[in-house]
């Protein structure tokens, strides 16, 4: 009976501390939307309500002597909970001085903070209360952490979107995405932007991805030498660690003069290019590494030359993997601001159009004009405060996530396609 009394009062337990697990995340995600939006006194009553619920169950223990958890974790989380009780309970909305530091810590921050302690803390020792076997407490401690380890930064990623959706979706219509700026008529509309930035992206993959790919061949089928691919993969990870800024510099000083004299659409997309190569030759090289030898060495058993068996079954191979990593560098060049803004735009200009429906149907002509871009768009609004306010940047920063996932999702059907192709 005793056991059956103990069993039932860890099962309200640990439904109990899941519950405020759940509560607490709820209480961050309030506290980042609308920070004065939770009251001092229900601050308050959380801490009484946490304090009371770490000591209650820790007095479980006496109750379940044959279910208890590790007491050393166990009693390490309680601890925690129990602390950030007291704090919420008699300092709700307290900031944090620190001896030599500019400012303090805010009362938001802090409160954030220790809802974050609590949530996390909350979630451990339900999950400690769930197994009976204390032996276990090792291995579910590894997979409740990487756990979090992963829903995190998927947590973080949906409340950026979904934020960033909230607040420029009121701005979004076919007009504000279809047309440009008219500053003399009030109205604001990105398709320069929009279109400026697609073709830089569009052109910097041209450029790095034939490169990049080429370099990768070489170096895993033809280079014999190991220094040759140790250089490479250096200077690599040297031009994939260099700031932006110092790639814009080098197309204003360089670049710039020996095209037009001025800011250009084809300066931009190979500085941009530049910035993608080094992360294509590395993923590249690494996909291609992945095929299985038994490929290469049954299709020249078979007769067939070294180029034919790396065009037709190594590349095939690889494609799904080095789609990903081209995806990867994209998602970093399509929001760089600092490059362009020295070599590629120019607020409110036009669209480039590269073609006509009269011969000769393909125009060079944009690749040698300044263009608008995203992400210049996004500063020149909130830093300069031209081109809109910030509910426009908002619905320009919306529709930059859109272009970039729009990408990815082509980036991604490509690589399905292919992962269905090669059969393993």
């Amino acid at each position: 009976m005793r056991t059956d009394f103990g069993l039932l009062l860890k099962r309200f337990a640990f439904s109990f501390w899941f519950i405020l697990a759940l509560v607490s995340v709820g209480v961050i995600v309030t506290l980042i939307l609308q920070p004065e939006s939770v009251p001092d006194g229900a601050l308050r009553t959380g801490g009484t309500i946490l304090m009371v619920a770490a000591f209650a169950t820790f007095a479980l223990n006496f109750f379940t002597t044959e279910l208890q958890p590790q007491l050393g974790q166990y009693i390490l989380s309680l601890l925690f909970l129990f602390l950030a009780g007291v704090v919420l309970l008699f300092f709700p909305r307290q900031g944090l001085v620190l001896p030599n530091f500019e400012g303090d810590i805010t009362p938001s921050l802090v409160t954030l903070s220790l809802f974050f302690i609590v949530a996390i803390g909350s979630g451990w020792v339900g999950f400690l209360l769930v197994k009976e076997s204390p032996a276990l407490n090792s291995q579910a401690a590894v997979k409740y952490f990487t756990a979090l380890s992963v829903l995190v930064p998927l947590a973080v990623l949906a409340f950026f979107i979904a934020y960033t959706v909230s607040e420029g979706s009121a701005v979004i219509s076919w007009r504000f995405i279809s047309q440009r700026s008219d500053l003399l008529r009030g109205t604001v509309g990105i398709y320069p932007a929009i279109m400026g930035t697609f073709w830089l992206i569009i052109g910097a993959t041209l450029f790095a991805v034939p490169i990049g790919v080429g370099a990768a061949v070489f170096l895993t089928e033809y280079a014999r030498r190991k220094w040759i691919k140790q250089l490479v993969g250096i200077t690599a990870d040297c031009l994939w660690s260099t700031p932006s800024i110092v790639f814009g510099l080098f197309g204003y000083i360089f670049l710039v003069p020996r095209i037009t004299g001025h800011s250009t659409l084809l300066a931009g997309q190979i500085i941009l290019a530049a910035m993608l190569l080094p992360l294509t030759i590395a993923t590249s090289t690494e996909a291609l590494m992945s095929v299985p030898d038994e490929f290469r060495s049954g299709s020249l058993a078979l007769g067939s030359s070294k180029w034919w068996t790396i065009r037709t079954v190594v590349l095939p191979s690889a494609i799904p993997s080095i789609v990903t990593g081209v995806l990867l560098g994209i998602g970093r060049i399509a929001g760089e601001t600092a490059p362009i803004m020295l070599i590629a735009v120019m607020s409110h200009t036009s669209a480039p159009n590269f073609f006509s429906l009269e011969a000769p149907y393909f125009h060079i002509g944009p690749l040698f004009r300044e263009i608008d871009a995203l992400p210049y768009r996004l500063y020149s609004i909130y830093k300069a405060g031209v081109g809109g306010s910030i509910q426009e940047a908002w619905g320009t920063a919306m529709v930059l996530i859109a272009l970039v996932l729009l990408f990815y999702g082509l980036g991604i059907t490509v690589r399905s396609y292919f992962r269905r192709k090669r059969g393993w």
